[in-house]
């Protein structure tokens, strides 16, 4: 099913499609060509990160406060 989502984003002519394209591209991390700046394979790893954002509202923001603390202490040692 998400193929077929990118698939449409990709194919769609709207101002509001071409800027969900930027937005998941720049999502992706993908670096492109300027002669092709979107590419469905970036487009649907900036699609994955997006579905990933969405999950965060089923935290309220004391358990997001309580992840970063627990996160901050493994990462305290690399910083």
């Amino acid at each position: 099913m998400a193929c077929v989502t990118v698939w449409e984003i990709a194919a769609a002519k709207t101002q509001e499609a071409a800027e969900l394209r930027d937005f998941l591209m720049k999502l992706s991390g993908r670096q492109v060509k300027r002669s092709k700046p979107v590419t469905h394979p970036a487009l649907l790893a900036g699609f994955w990160v997006w579905l990933s954002m969405l999950e965060v509202e089923a935290y309220s923001p004391e358990e997001l406060a309580a992840l970063n603390t627990t996160a901050m202490q493994f990462l305290g040692k690399y910083v």
